[in-house]
C-alpha cells in the first residue's frame, strides 16, 4: 500500500470537444492543452491539468491521484493487477501507473509532472466577520463572468459493491474515512468519505466518496473556488448561459462545504464548492445513517436535488 498525496484529474470521453471546452471555459476552468483527440483543462493552481477529455462516446474514464514519491509508483507497480511505470505523454510530462478499479474505472497514479504557473485570481477580497474583521479601507467590487476554480478537490463515484469498491481505494491508496454511513446496523456501512493520509497536515474532508448506486457511475466532480462570492458568481454566470442546474446553493452537513451542482452538455454532474471541514490522521471517524448522506444545514434541501 502506499499513502497518495491528492487526487490531480479527472478523465472523461465525449463526442464533442468544442462543447466540453465550452461548458468548462463557462465554469471556471481554462485550456492547458488540445489536440484532435485530446481536451486539457486547469485550474488557476498549480496542475497542469485537472480536466482530461478523449473524443469519443459520451462516459466517465477514471481519475488520477498524485504519489508522494517516484518510489511509490514502482511499489505499486509490483501489484499483479497494475501496470508498469511509464512516461506521461501529457502537458509536464511525469510517469505514471495504472490501474482499473472493481466497477471498471481507471486509476492512475502519476509522480513528477512540472507545475504549472499559479494565476491570479480577479474577486479575493478579505471578509469581515462579526468580531473577527481583517478588511479596511477596500470596497469589494466583484467582477461579473465566469467564477475562477482554484483546483480539483474530490471525486464521487456509484459502485456495485461498496464494500468490494472501499476496499480496493484502502488498502492500495491509503485511505482514511471522515465519515460514514450506515444502513440498519451501525456496523453495516454502506458509504464512506475518504480523505488523504498525510500525517499531522490538515487535508480536505474527502478526496474520494464511494456511494452505493447498484452500477458503475459519477456521482461528480468537485472544484474548489475561493468563497461565497465565487459561488455565486458562477451561480448567476453558468444560469445566464442556460446550462442545466442540478443542486444548490447549499451547505452541506458531512463535510460542511459550500456547494451548488451543475450538469455538463454530456450529463455529468460538476460541482463549485467553497469552506470545507479539514481533518488529519488523528481526526476521528464520523458514523451516521444513510439518510444523512444528503443533508444540508441551509439553502437547499434533500429534496431538490437532480
Amino acid at each position: 500500500m502506499i499513502k497518495v498525496d491528492d487526487v490531480v484529474y479527472a478523465m472523461f470521453r465525449a463526442p464533442d470537444l468544442d462543447r466540453m471546452e465550452n461548458f468548462l471555459v463557462d465554469f471556471g476552468l481554462m485550456r492547458a492543452h488540445r489536440t484532435e483527440s485530446h481536451l486539457y483543462m486547469r485550474t488557476c493552481g498549480r496542475d497542469q491539468y485537472a480536466h482530461i477529455t478523449e473524443l469519443g462516446d459520451p462516459a466517465f474514464v477514471g481519475m488520477g491521484f498524485r504519489a508522494k514519491s517516484e518510489k511509490d509508483l514502482f511499489t505499486l507497480a509490483n501489484k499483479e493487477e497494475c501496470s508498469t511505470v511509464a512516461q506521461l505523454d501529457r502537458p509536464g510530462g511525469g510517469k505514471y501507473v495504472q490501474l482499473t478499479d472493481p466497477n471498471g474505472f481507471k486509476v492512475e497514479v502519476v509522480h513528477g509532472i512540472d507545475t504549472a504557473k499559479r494565476l491570479e485570481l480577479t474577486n479575493n477580497y478579505k471578509f469581515n466577520f462579526g468580531n473577527d474583521t481583517e478588511r479596511y479601507n477596500e470596497f469589494i467590487r466583484l467582477k461579473k463572468g465566469p467564477t475562477q476554480c482554484l483546483r480539483l478537490g474530490h471525486v464521487v463515484i456509484g459502485v456495485s459493491d461498496f464494500k468490494e469498491s472501499n476496499k480496493f481505494y484502502k488498502s492500495n491508496f491509503g485511505f482514511l474515512d471522515s465519515d460514514v454511513c450506515y444502513e440498519g446496523d451501525k456496523e453495516n456501512v454502506i458509504l464512506a468519505f475518504n480523505r488523504v493520509d498525510r500525517g499531522k497536515e490538515y487535508v480536505d474532508h474527502h478526496t474520494l466518496l464511494t456511494a452505493p448506486t447498484g452500477k458503475p457511475e459519477l456521482g461528480h466532480i468537485a472544484f474548489e473556488v475561493q468563497d461565497i462570492n465565487a459561488i455565486y458568481l458562477g451561480h448567476e454566470h453558468l444560469h445566464s448561459k442556460g446550462y442545466d442546474h442540478s443542486w444548490g446553493v447549499g451547505r452541506h452537513i458531512l463535510g460542511s462545504q459550500i456547494f451548488d451542482y451543475w450538469f455538463d452538455p454530456f450529463g455529468n454532474r460538476v460541482e463549485h464548492w467553497t469552506d470545507g471541514d479539514l481533518l488529519n490522521n488523528s481526526s476521528p471517524t464520523g458514523v451516521h445513517p444513510y439518510s444523512s448522506r444528503f443533508a444540508t444545514q441551509w439553502g437547499v434541501t434533500e429534496d431538490s436535488r437532480k
